[in-house]
């Protein structure tokens, strides 16, 4: 049974009921028959449960999902794209023509005065930026021309040849070039333009760290529900007792009242008694049913009130041993507590932030080289058989200069970078401050209720000891049924609050647990496996 599993005191009447014949939470508070066996379930099954189906987790996890997709983004500004174009172009301008004769020559139809031309240009190749933010171009392409040289040759008024017959109709033309930009200042280098990458990932890190935040405070939370619900599965049957104790005294004193050796008044207090020991009763049987919601609401993706009732192992609350060096507990806190290390994550970002921003500060200053070759011949593939013609390749080699003049939106931009760090380094500051007030509220509640722990079993046993001397002074006619029942009322209160104070004693080490961040290592769960 219940109590007699606590290591502090055994206060199990041997008239008590079994914890599985408890009446339930809709049974009458008059109620004390056996009921129908009910399944009873450990604390690992439950914790098991909302791990595999608590919705807030569900959601919780794809944040860390979403994350690595973003870090996978990221990183793809660094693939190379493929890139291809077609154009055609089209244009006529005047013959540039000063003397008489090349007047009369245009007049007569050998020169024309206006230059036409017609091109088809083909491009494709590959573009692309490195992590160090060099960005490359491998371009190749080629223009098919058909111009007024092409199709004319031209002669003067004496028939000479003033241009060569053209060597290609129509002229094709092939252009192969690498070009190479490598920013100097601005955005040069891994640091500034891996800084998406490395905010993405500190992201994801924060993420999973809050993961495990939500997956602690629901794991605390179902152990605490579970300990209360233990906690009323046991006062219900504190109260069932009380109930027939005080039923029994009604009819000890209505037999004494039928005898001529008792007082009405003495009945009427016995009855009052008894109302007040169902209606304690009543309360009790609705404190499980809310506890009993709160561990369906957390352990269920669905809510069904109507689904079946069940119980809690009893021997989740027990008297346990507590030991721990304080200094070494605040070394784990800070090593182990998620929301701590959220925030120093969410710090460390900042940072990343700050000095992308003041990379961005810089001037552009960008060394640009290309190199490429260059052919021509009257067919596609003829021309770039024409690269073997070329005795070295064409080069070019050369520094732009873009400095912003005021530069407000970098200066903007590096403040704001500045003033989020700020921002953090408060939200790091108060997240120590609130996790040290919880922690030293944790050890305080642990000690607090382990001294309760102590008094109230003197108060039980105190109590015990009064409800027998007003029983056995009852019988005597030495005092009234109102001692009586005020004598067992407050037996039923003193098991009540030992109860609760044990319940306590394990939340608080739970909630200790909790705040330094081994929770899942003391509830024994293996988070990787769930």
């Amino acid at each position: 049974m219940f109590l007699s599993r606590l290591v502090l005191c055994s206060l199990v009447a041997s008239t008590a009921l079994p914890l599985a014949a408890q009446t339930t939470p809709d049974a009458s508070p008059a109620q004390t028959q056996p009921s129908a066996a009910v399944p009873t379930m450990d604390l690992h099954a439950l914790l098991i449960a909302a791990l595999n189906t608590n919705l807030e987790i569900k959601a919780k996890r794809i944040d860390p999902q979403i994350g690595e997709y973003r870090v996978s983004g990221a990183w793809g500004a660094f693939d190379p794209s493929w890139v291809a174009g077609y154009s055609y172009i089209t244009s006529e301008r005047a013959q540039n023509y000063s003397n008489s004769s090349m007047t009369e020559a245009v007049a007569g139809g050998r020169y024309a005065s206006i230059y036409e031309e017609d091109i088809n240009r083909t491009q494709t190749g590959l573009v692309g930026k490195l992590p160090t933010g060099t960005q490359y171009e491998l371009l190749t392409g080629t223009d098919r021309a058909d111009n007024t040289t092409i199709r004319r040759p031209g002669t003067n008024v004496f028939g000479v040849q003033m241009t060569p017959n053209p060597l290609y109709t129509p002229e094709y033309t092939s252009n192969t070039t690498l070009t190479i930009t490598q920013p100097l200042l601005k955005d040069f280098g891994f640091k500034a333009n891996l800084a998406e990458v490395r905010l993405q990932k500190a992201a994801t890190q924060i993420a999973r760290h809050e993961l495990e935040t939500t997956v602690q405070r629901v794991l605390r939370d179902v152990t605490v529900a579970a300990l209360e619900m233990a906690f009323g599965q046991e006062n219900i049957r504190v109260k069932q007792e009380a109930v027939a104790v005080a039923e029994a005294l009604v009819r000890d004193n209505q037999r004494r009242f039928d005898e001529g050796r008792m007082a009405p008044i003495d009945v009427t207090q016995a009855q009052a008694r008894l109302a007040e020991a169902r209606e304690e009763l009543l309360l009790s049987q609705n404190f499980l049913a809310g506890r009993r919601n709160t561990l369906r609401e957390i352990t269920r993706d669905n809510f069904d009130d109507s689904s079946a009732d069940f119980l809690v192992e009893p021997g989740i609350v027990a008297a346990q041993p507590f030991g721990a060096d304080r200094d070494r507990a605040l070394v784990v806190l800070f090593e182990r507590n998620p929301a701590y290390l959220a925030a120093v994550a969410t710090t460390k970002s900042e940072n990343i932030r700050v000095a992308y921003a003041q990379n961005q500060r810089y001037p552009r200053v960008d060394l640009k080289a290309s190199i490429g070759y260059m052919g021509m011949d009257n067919g596609f593939f003829d021309a770039y058989r024409d690269y073997d013609n070329r005795d070295q390749p064409n080069l070019s080699v050369g520094i732009v200069v873009n400095v912003p003049i005021g530069d407000r939106t970098g200066k903007a931009r590096l403040a704001e970078a500045r003033g989020r760090k700020a921002q953090s380094l408060f939200n790091l500051k108060r997240t120590e401050i609130t996790l040290l007030s919880a922690f030293d509220n944790a050890l305080r509640e642990i000690t607090n209720s382990e001294q309760r722990n102590l008094l109230v079993a003197d108060t039980v046993r105190l109590a015990r000891n009064a409800v027998e001397v007003e029983t056995k002074r009852l019988a005597s006619g030495m005092t009234t049924s109102y001692n009586v029942a005020q004598a067992q009322r407050d037996f039923s209160s003193a098991r009540s609050r030992e109860l609760a104070a044990l319940v306590d004693l394990n939340k608080a080490i739970i909630q200790y647990h909790f705040v330094v961040g081994t929770l899942p290592d003391h509830l024994r769960i293996d988070l990787a496996a769930n």
